[in-house]
């Protein structure tokens, strides 16, 4: 029961959205559609063709990312609500900050997977009763990478949000850490006015990190996914660079918020009110 309270929130949103998504998104040319291709137009891809960078699809991207921004949402306050309550009943009592700090990280991490788990679920589910779809292993290979590659990029913007929440609250370290999303999604769109073979492209893309999560844009012969993938910024995008980026990414930020707790004070204001 208790686990339940915990997940159900994430269980419902990501049984919604990915109903919402699959219905919206997954759009076959023949009644029958490949898994890869299923998971390109998850990834931004409309039909067989590649996201384009302009205004209009880089705004339907981000209705991709929205369940991940309900998250971002609900769990990116997780570890500052918890902290307020640590501050002042754990962390007089004890002095092991660290293991209290993976532990809720664990925490965070284990409503993400859930969040995972009923979205993809939820969305194959759907399409598979109104479609034909063809699995294949590389299809199944793809759809791994694009829930691993969303997963470290959501646990580290959510785990943004916490920390900025320490300093100014959790509405506006939400609002930060989104509109620091909003405005790669818009930086990227930018790109439009550029040609395919323009230098600048090559540096929007490899300088904007919110690009890694497009699949259809990135080259992988790592993975024995060349005919699976367009590969159309290939040579400036990879899908272990993105992999790697992604991971250090991360390790970055939870380094960061380890050193934010072991040096935080006690919090005795009420940051959402400014009373104390």
């Amino acid at each position: 029961m208790m686990r339940l309270r915990t997940y159900g929130w994430y269980m419902v949103m990501a049984a919604v959205c990915g109903i919402f998504l699959s219905c919206a998104r997954i759009n076959p040319m023949e009644g029958a559609i490949p898994l890869h291709i299923l998971v390109l137009q998850l990834s931004g891809s409309r039909g067989t063709f590649t996201m384009g960078l302009n205004y209009r699809e880089g705004l339907e991207f981000g209705i991709l990312l929205l369940p991940f921004f309900l998250y971002q949402f609900y769990g990116g306050i997780q570890l500052y609500r918890q902290f307020c309550v640590a501050s002042v009943y754990v962390f007089s009592r004890t002095t092991n900050r660290v293991k209290w700090y993976f532990t809720e990280l664990w925490g965070m991490c284990k409503g993400l997977l859930v969040l995972q788990v009923f979205l993809q679920g939820a969305t194959l589910l759907v399409a598979a009763l109104r479609w034909d779809v063809v699995w294949t292993t590389e299809g199944w290979i793809l759809m791994g990478i694009h829930v691993l590659l969303f997963t470290l990029w959501t646990f580290t913007m959510a785990l943004g949000v916490n920390l900025l929440a320490l300093i100014w609250g959790s509405s506006a370290g939400f609002l930060v850490m989104f509109a620091l999303q909003a405005g790669m999604l818009a930086a990227l769109c930018t790109g439009a006015k550029l040609e395919p073979t323009d230098p600048a492209l090559a540096r929007l893309l490899l300088l904007d990190p919110i690009s890694r999560l497009v699949l259809g844009w990135q080259s992988g012969g790592a993975f024995g996914l060349e005919g699976a993938l367009p590969a159309e910024y290939g040579h400036v995008l990879t899908v272990s660079g993105s992999l790697l980026l992604l991971v250090l990414s991360l390790a970055a930020v939870v380094v960061l918020g380890l050193m934010v707790i072991q040096n935080k004070d006690i919090l005795v204001s009420n940051l959402e009110t400014g009373g104390v």
